[in-house]
């Protein structure tokens, strides 16, 4: 069966790899159990520093079967006094013809953070290299947030053996009439060798002010 999967590990090597945040086409053919881990010089967060421009670990474990069930959790630092982000999630993947489909609950947790925890509806559709589709979040401590939308679609290719590019365009459709809503975008390669992946990804947003965003990285799952 394959399983499209937009969720973090889906979110490995954040920067880059999930497009990603995470693109994962693949044939399943059995349960899987897959850690992953990551220092990247910023993270790149739907074209903004999800981390005010430091360095951070990044690393998960993610789990699927063949029936098509999947979760795991992920997390990342968030840069001095930020603590981190903590993210847990579960969902189905299941294959329709030549589409892949999948849905997730995830849940974004802070400990160190005041009124920031959310959670999501993620619905995504794959067809080959190409992927499209939105997070929903249904629910959030800053109820300003509740009924937010992020639409994405995006694709991923290997070029040539183990080099790779994959690119995101996104648009944050807020809630609140009083919030503008914004385009973000991310293209990025990856070199992948026995001793892990090394990462290069721009980012950035259409809002005033929005920083270019040049992030390298290097990841490894086993």
């Amino acid at each position: 069966m394959n399983t499209f999967s937009r969720v973090h590990s889906i979110r490995l090597g954040t920067s880059v790899l999930l497009m990603t945040g995470a693109l994962m086409i693949g044939n399943v053919a059995q349960a899987t159990l897959e850690f992953n881990v990551g220092v990247f010089s910023d993270y790149l967060d739907d074209g903004e520093s999800g981390s005010d421009n430091n360095a951070v670990v990044q690393g998960g474990v993610h789990y699927e079967n063949d029936s098509g069930i999947f979760l795991g959790t992920w997390t990342s630092t968030l840069g001095s006094g930020e603590g981190q982000e903590v993210d847990l999630y579960g969902g189905y993947g299941f294959s329709a013809g030549t589409l892949d489909f999948d849905v997730a609950y995830v849940f974004y947790y802070f400990p160190e953070l005041d009124e920031e925890d959310f959670g999501e509806v993620q619905a995504y559709a794959g067809f080959g290299p190409v992927f499209a589709g939105f997070d929903y979040t249904v629910h959030a401590d800053d109820s300003a947030a509740q009924g937010d939308i992020i639409w994405r679609a995006g694709a991923g290719h290997e070029i040539v053996p183990s080099i790779g590019l994959n690119g995101e365009l996104g648009y944050s459709d807020p809630d609140d009439s009083d919030e503008d809503g914004y385009a973000f975008w991310m293209l990025g390669i990856t070199k992948s060798s026995d001793l892990g992946e090394i990462s290069l990804a721009y980012g950035s947003t259409d809002e005033s002010g929005s920083q270019d965003l040049f992030v390298v990285g290097w990841s490894v799952s086993f």
